[in-house]
């Protein structure tokens, strides 16, 4: 694995781990919505386990494929593992964008 490769791997968990537990943070255990960068964030912990399964998805299993010689029963664990992941981080994703429609204006009102 290339110094970019273990750079853009750690980025991407540690980004997503921050994120996640900003969310968590601000959330004060469920009780309020946060706000990031000004915008309301609904359902945090949901959004918090999405960010969570996409650091350990993306980064994490970035960085640890290489521990196992291709096609070995670690590198076929690693892959499913990887792959259940990243299908819960986007049905999480997913579910947190369709509970919750963004409203659109309505210009007629104005």
């Amino acid at each position: 694995m290339e110094s970019v490769d273990v750079v853009l791997a750690v980025a991407c968990l540690t980004a997503s781990l921050a994120m996640a537990t900003v969310l968590l943070y601000r959330s004060r255990g469920g009780t309020q919505v946060p706000r990031i960068f000004g915008r309301p964030q609904p359902f945090p912990r949901l959004r918090a386990g999405m960010y969570v399964c996409l650091g350990l998805g993306l980064g994490g299993g970035w960085l640890v494929k290489d521990f196992f010689p291709p096609h070995s029963t670690g590198d076929t664990v690693l892959f499913n593992v990887v792959r259940a992941l990243l299908v819960v981080a986007v049905v999480t994703a997913l579910l947190s964008a369709l509970r919750h429609p963004r409203s659109v204006p309505d210009e007629a009102a104005r």
